[in-house]
């Protein structure tokens, strides 16, 4: 009996390790993380998964995405995947968060009737902060929490740059980016479509 309940805990377990978010249908490769079992958020191995199904099936011409984001480091790992490979970008249901970095990756990028392209500012929460601090503090000679301070006060404009220069680089308009760095981090902006064709985040 004993026997018989380890075989299905390890089946069980197997069975969630190997659910992948991503699914291969002819041309188009489909990333959803809000329907597959075991997965719930753009997570790190992602972006090798997504190489690896690049390498294996040469013809892919578009991603389909949905997701309501996740970790920002895969994320854009995948987006430099996606321009790499001159896919196309299309949303049918839901993009919010770091998955808009990876549309904004298409070539040509689109959104289904009733789809949804959903922005606000990337966002660290104090317990998160703290553990970072206490863990890098020694390596990088902060004395205190001032001295982190002011690295994370540059570091922050850092990536807010980034961030702006990568909208710029995709043809969003500087108006439409500048309204995605001022969505609140504790909501999201769900755009119109009008406003997303004449920003410049809709190819079509």
């Amino acid at each position: 009996m004993l026997k018989i309940f380890l075989s299905t805990i390890l089946l069980i377990t197997a069975s969630m390790a190997s659910a992948s978010p991503f699914k291969v249908d002819g041309d188009t490769i489909y990333y959803d993380t809000e329907n597959t079992e075991g997965v719930y958020e753009i997570d790190y191995g992602h972006e090798e998964e997504l190489l690896s199904l690049l390498k294996k099936h040469e013809g892919i011409k578009t991603i389909i995405l949905n997701s309501s984001g996740g970790f920002m480091k895969p994320a854009q790992d995948m987006s430099s995947l996606i321009i790499d490979a001159n896919l196309n970008t299309y949303v049918e249901f839901e993009c919010s968060s770091s998955c808009v970095d990876m549309f904004l990756g298409g070539q040509n990028r689109t959104l289904a009737l009733g789809g949804k392209l959903g922005f606000h500012k990337s966002f660290w929460e104090a317990d998160s902060i703290k553990e970072y601090y206490e863990s890098e503090k020694e390596d990088q000679e902060w004395s205190n929490p001032f001295e982190f301070a002011s690295w994370l006060y540059e570091d922050t404009q850092v990536d807010v740059f980034k961030a702006f220069e990568y909208l710029l680089e995709r043809d969003v308009l500087p108006r439409f980016a500048i309204e995605t760095l001022k969505a609140g981090s504790d909501g999201m902006w769900y755009p119109r479509r009008t406003e997303l064709l004449n920003g410049g985040v809709l190819k079509e």
